[in-house]
């Protein structure tokens, strides 16, 4: 059956913004819960939201560059560079992790405690921002 609704649909870029702004919030309140709370947990987690506002940043900006028409110099236009940003992304998320890792491995011996209770209170956030796909 055809949904039907008088709501506008969100384009592409216009999603895409919204899911960047969003996201950027977020990595700023968790950065500053990592900092406050000492929790290596929230660091990772705002490394996470960073490689996903460059990812998103990234996105925008290809699709950008892959509307601009072709020239006779480039005459597949612009469409490479969304498989560039791809590229760059994936890059960042491997160097955030192995930097995480090497944080965590540093730590290690110290055993270095966090502020649990300022910590726990920024999972219902992170709850609220992920989209239930029926997977619970």
């Amino acid at each position: 059956m055809d949904e039907h609704s008088h709501r506008p649909a969100l384009t592409g870029r216009k999603a895409l913004t919204m899911a960047l702004v969003i996201t950027t919030l977020f990595f700023v309140v968790e950065v500053i819960g990592s900092v406050v709370t000492d929790s290596l947990a929230l660091f990772g987690d705002a490394g996470h939201m960073l490689s996903d506002v460059s990812a998103l940043s990234l996105s925008l900006l290809a699709i950008w560059m892959a509307a601009r028409p072709h020239t006779p110099g480039r005459t597949f236009g612009y469409h490479r560079v969304e498989i560039v940003a791809a590229l760059v992304n994936g890059l960042t998320l491997g160097a955030i992790s192995l930097y995480v890792f090497w944080e965590a491995a540093q730590r290690s011996p110290t055993r270095r405690r966090c502020a649990a209770p300022p910590c726990w209170s920024s999972q219902p956030q992170g709850l609220a921002r992920t989209p239930s796909r029926g997977s619970f």
